[in-house]
């Protein structure tokens, strides 16, 4: 096995694998394959490979200035706790495009530790907050 690459690029993306993965985990609510397609188009995505095949993925829906919203995190089960998610979540808090987002949001039932290792701190049931203070200080992309 060589080392997990994380790509922000959304052409990598296996679709049909992500599908299967969100389309059996708890948070997915009976999505359409076209509305994860959508989903996907509406946001930037991360994945990450191994062998060339993709084992996590993850995406944000984010406004680029205000907000950012953390959705639809996951590792293959045999990938898991290899820091896989973590570096997900870094490569899209260190996207270019977000360099300005002062406030992350994210809703998890079950992965909080993995998240308060990020900043996020917990706002009540599912809710999680980071706020990244030093976002109004960056220079505009736009």
């Amino acid at each position: 096995m060589t080392g997990i690459d994380i790509s922000c690029d959304r052409d990598r993306v296996d679709l049909d694998y992500c599908y299967d993965c969100i389309s059996n985990s708890y948070w997915s609510m009976g999505r359409s394959r076209r509305e994860f397609e959508k989903s996907v188009a509406m946001s930037i995505p991360v994945s990450a490979f191994c062998d060339g095949r993709q084992v996590g993925f993850a995406r944000v829906v984010t406004d680029y200035i205000a907000i950012a919203y953390v959705a639809d995190v996951f590792v293959d089960a045999q990938y898991r706790r290899r820091g896989i998610a973590s570096r997900m979540i870094n490569a899209l808090h260190d996207h270019p495009d977000m360099q300005r987002v002062r406030r992350w949001l994210l809703a998890t039932r079950d992965m909080q530790p993995l998240y308060r290792q990020h900043g996020y701190a917990d706002l009540g049931g599912l809710l999680m907050m980071r706020l990244e203070e030093d976002a109004p200080n960056r220079p505009p992309r736009i």
